[in-house]
């Protein structure tokens, strides 16, 4: 399912974080974005909130597929990171002396 975001919708105080985990173990979407802006008024204003996440769970099958592509992107990151860091030269150490010869 595709949903078009105007650019009134993305403006909102939406959460940053577009998924979370849950205790359960199950991985929840934010839709707050999605909101009507009215709508989206009124529950900021109920919950006291300037910002909201309205989790929604995923199905076993999106959630591993999330999973996946955050644990592809983490790797990615991390081996960008290392990637750009100058590299060290390693040490030469001068062998033990052996004992009895």
């Amino acid at each position: 399912m595709q949903v078009a975001v105007t650019p009134a919708m993305a403006l909102r105080g939406a959460h940053q974080a577009a998924i979370a985990a849950a205790s359960d173990g199950s991985v929840l979407i934010n839709v707050a974005q999605l909101l009507p802006d009215e709508v989206h008024a009124q529950l900021s204003r109920a919950l006291g909130a300037s910002t909201l996440f309205i989790g929604v769970p995923l199905n076993e099958k999106d959630a591993a597929q999330v999973v996946a592509r955050l644990d592809d992107a983490a790797a990615e990151a991390a081996a960008q990171l290392l990637g750009s860091r100058p590299k060290k030269r390693a040490k030469s150490r001068k062998p033990a002396a052996r004992e009895g010869r």
